[in-house]
């Protein structure tokens, strides 16, 4: 049977927490908004809860791969932030736009997206014998 994934475009996972989500959601939802105007770009962002846990509402935030490299080409500044790859800048740029907003979340990201790899060939000339291997001795 030959199965085919699911097409749908890479997301961006981010866990964050906060002490009432209630109420923190809509402005989550806000800052996303302005951010998708700011840019021209509808995503399909999700803002949802995970439960609350010892005072703590834990909370998941989706985005697109294809928004946030839209939002770096219209905030370059994005880029700038400390991270080795474009997700972990964005999150470092989102917690400072939180910021200025006088929010503050602990956020991490959890899933970056990536290209599955069915395996790599050798070239079979390349293989070593026992021949090649007695000679190396």
């Amino acid at each position: 049977m030959h199965k085919e994934d699911a097409e749908k475009p890479p997301l961006v996972l981010i866990s964050g927490s906060c002490l009432n989500f209630r109420k923190e959601r809509e402005y989550i939802m806000e800052l996303v908004g302005e951010l998708e105007w700011g840019c021209h770009y509808q995503s399909k962002f999700e803002c949802s809860s995970e439960g609350k846990t010892m005072g703590w509402d834990f909370f998941n935030l989706y985005f697109e791969m294809e928004l946030i490299t839209t939002l770096s080409q219209v905030h370059p500044k994005m880029l700038k932030e400390e991270g080795s790859i474009v997700e972990q800048q964005f999150l470092r740029w989102l917690e400072k736009q939180f910021k200025r907003m006088k929010k503050e979340y602990n956020l991490k990201l959890v899933e970056t997206p990536y290209n599955v790899s069915k395996g790599f060939r050798i070239d079979p000339e390349s293989y070593r014998t026992e021949e090649t291997l007695w000679d190396l001795r």
